[in-house]
């Protein structure tokens, strides 16, 4: 059975696992039911509390320009370390601490509680392999790094109140993601070998094995201030290749490739991309973004994996809706030109805005809160003219109408 909640609900669903200190935020949509025995994911939330040091960062050694395999290979094997011992169950990883961005756990696609993924765009026809003939769902689970997890604990310092003003991450920050797939290895030979997880995508309540997905996309980002010129960040995509050399999984995903920027001036002009680097030895079918940016497998060939993130942004009245992350399929040149500028971080892709620095995670997070508990922290149940905090507060004094992006667009 799957269920569908509606957002006057969606309280108390949310409110299950927030009664310590330590524990301010839900773990998942749904509790695990009598009886299971198999994993629960647990959210990672005990955010540092002064920033980190930089540490060990092994792609400074390497130029992402004219070394982009192995820029975002450094990067992966940085993610990977600690992590892949304990099947990314970071609360065990004994070599640095990996962090989750709350209130993901909100909705439809909100996380399930075996692994704490939240659905992604779903992968149509044709999309991963020529032999695809179904739509299948994806599920994703991201982590921050100590730098990225401290600007999570900066904006949602007071639970019950974030501040989107601080959200600038640092140099050195980086986040992880993993992206697991329902399509079956019948259909998409190449996900042979993949590794596997169950997970609670159908929303059971019986104590049933869940769904088999398999790993199929990672993506990492990088504040990497050598890309300041540009945008800040470089973003990096990982294809599994059950046909690549490697004695596991984890050695199995191949570059797609990597960006430090959208190339606005080479819109529309036909000529070669100077600031995405796409791996020329890929063997794995692949569709790209637009104009060949950057995009995964999984994500939508209109976009590109910085032009999408650059929308992540909260507007201060909440009123107003919230901004989509893909242009649409009929975009004119002039709307073009506006997703794919070169958006420095901590800059507001629109104008008034607050910044997100890159992150559909802080933003689909404070939309969910907005949702859920913001509008009832006034009194009886009457939201306040404000809610948040930092130099410009939230204003809810003409409603809420923000919403997390759609996956699917």
């Amino acid at each position: 059975m799957t269920f569908r909640i509606a957002w006057a609900a969606l309280a108390s669903v949310a409110s299950f696992c927030c009664a310590t200190a330590s524990a301010q935020f839900p773990d998942a949509r749904d509790t695990p039911p009598a009886g299971w025995t198999g994993p629960v994911f647990r959210l990672k939330q005990d955010y540092p509390q002064t920033l980190p040091s930089v540490g060990s960062r092994p792609w400074m050694n390497l130029d992402f320009r004219t070394q982009p395999n192995e820029y975002i290979k450094a990067v992966l094997a940085y993610a990977l370390e600690g992590n892949k011992e304990v099947d990314f169950v970071v609360q065990n990883n004994t070599t640095r601490g990996w962090y989750h961005a709350p209130w993901m756990h909100v909705g439809a696609a909100g996380r399930e509680f075996v692994r704490g993924l939240t659905r992604e765009r779903s992968s149509r026809p044709g999309e991963l392999a020529p032999t695809q003939t179904g739509t299948f769902e994806n599920w994703a689970v991201s982590v921050y790094n100590p730098r990225g997890g401290y600007t999570l604990g900066r904006v949602w310092k007071d639970p019950n109140a974030p501040n989107p003003s601080v959200a600038k991450f640092p140099v050195g920050a980086v986040s992880v993601k993993l992206i697991f797939t329902e399509a079956p290895v019948s259909q998409v030979p190449y996900l042979a070998g993949s590794v596997e997880w169950q997970a609670d995508i159908n929303r059971t309540r019986n104590t049933n094995p869940r769904p088999t997905l398999r790993l199929l996309q990672v993506d990492v980002a990088v504040r990497d201030s050598r890309a300041d010129s540009t945008t800040g960040w470089v973003f990096g995509t990982f294809v599994y290749d059950g046909n690549a050399p490697g004695a596991t999984p984890w050695d199995k995903l191949v570059p797609v490739g990597l960006m430090w920027g959208n190339d606005p001036t080479r819109l529309g002009t036909g000529q070669a991309l100077q600031q995405t680097r796409i791996n020329a030895g890929l063997q794995i079918p692949q569709h790209l973004g637009f104009e060949k940016r950057l995009n995964g497998p999984v994500d939508n060939p209109r976009s590109s994996c910085l032009s999408c993130h650059s929308t992540a942004q909260i507007q201060t009245n909440l009123s107003r809706p919230t901004r989509a992350a893909i242009p649409p399929a009929n975009a004119s040149a002039a709307t073009l030109r506006q997703y794919f500028r070169n958006i420095r971080s901590g800059t507001p892709f629109d104008a008034g805005a607050l910044s997100l620095d890159y992150s559909l995670q802080l933003q689909n997070g404070i939309a969910n809160w907005a949702q859920t508990e913001g509008p009832s922290s006034g009194p009886q149940g009457v939201a306040p003219t404000t809610i948040g905090a930092g130099p410009k507060r939230l204003d809810s004094s003409h409603g809420i109408n923000i919403r997390p992006i759609g996956r699917d667009e």
